[in-house]
């Protein structure tokens, strides 16, 4: 018989208390107290998720209590201060749990993470033990500096301090009414237009499909318009976990896609200098400033980048160089 359990209930309880013991000795680095928390044989097993790290699974004890106890003899685990579960859902069959949660940890180092996990759990002569576990990390990660998480809807989702950070003496980006909003109006109807067609891809089945039909994930680079200073303003609009991030400064990102630009076009080592603060959003007057040239040497700079790449504008550069790979 299948039962929705109350959070309130006996079972409940032990059910919660063993999850709650299993994250609080893995902090701890209390190893003998992490492996009480498991069922110990050969159907155990352990999946951890992430967009970044990608995933593993760990099948059988064995195999599982030694990669962790290597884990925990490293100093690997995670440094949590805190963790909260929420949304927290309890079902029995027979002798068996399922348990659904949605996690939040925060971090030591002020980082806030988010997961959707799993528990299936065994009770073997009124004691509840871990079957199954897994472990899915959402949202932004640490490789997601200069980037902010929004929903379908364009409400801001990011930890709430980091994302007034980067948005607090930003040129052309605001938050209001907790949604992402460019300073002008113009502006703005690029960004919503944008944001639109991004959470058109946020279900699974509909990202695969486009992974599938254009070999990459979705990455659509926005130009929303000129600034007064005569450079551009700029976004790169992704998609991972059920999200749009909004790539606001992501410098490693532009890098490594000047080098790939750099091999595909045949672009010159002043060549990619030049077009590296263009995509950045300079002007062509700050641009050559920075680089120490003369604003003549930079406009021939300009025309052979346009004429290895094809396109004859500064945004179409732009939108071409933020596509590369």
């Amino acid at each position: 018989m299948v039962t929705l359990l109350d959070r309130s209930s006996t079972d409940a309880a032990a059910i919660m208390d063993v999850i709650a013991r299993e994250t609080d000795t893995f902090v701890d680095r209390d190893f003998d107290g992490w492996r009480r928390c498991w069922v110990q044989d050969e159907r155990t097993r352990l999946v951890s998720v992430s967009a970044v790290i990608g995933s593993t699974v760990l099948e059988g004890w064995p195999r599982m209590e030694a990669n962790m106890r290597r884990v925990f003899e490293k100093g690997m685990t995670c440094e949590i201060a805190s963790f909260e579960r929420t949304d927290v859902e309890i079902t029995l069959d027979g002798g068996l749990a399922f348990v659904a949660f949605e996690g939040r940890s925060l971090h030591v180092d002020g980082r806030t993470e988010y997961t959707s996990e799993t528990r299936v759990l065994l009770n073997k002569d009124g004691v509840w033990r871990i079957r199954y576990a897994s472990f899915i990390l959402r949202g932004l990660q640490r490789d997601d500096d200069g980037r902010i998480a929004v929903d379908e809807q364009g409400t801001v989702v990011s930890n709430r301090r980091a994302a007034n950070s980067l948005i607090a003496d930003h040129p052309f980006m605001q938050v209001s009414h907790g949604r992402i909003r460019a300073s002008r109006p113009a502006w703005d109807k690029v960004l919503q237009a944008g944001l639109k067609s991004a959470a058109d891809h946020h279900g699974f089945c509909q990202h695969y499909r486009y992974t599938s039909q254009n070999g990459k994930s979705f990455r659509l680079p926005l130009v929303l318009g000129e600034t007064d200073e005569g450079g551009l303003a700029i976004c790169t609009l992704l998609v991972r976990d059920g999200l749009t991030l909004i790539d606001l400064n992501n410098g490693k990102d532009l890098d490594d896609r000047m080098v790939m630009a750099r091999a595909i076009f045949g672009l010159s080592d002043g060549q990619v200098a030049l077009a590296r603060h263009i995509v950045s959003g300079d002007s062509l007057t700050r641009t050559a400033k920075a680089l120490g040239i003369s604003i003549n040497t930079a406009r021939t700079h300009l025309t052979r980048v346009f004429e290895k790449t094809g396109v004859n504008s500064q945004t179409a550069l732009v939108r071409t160089l933020l596509s590369v790979g």
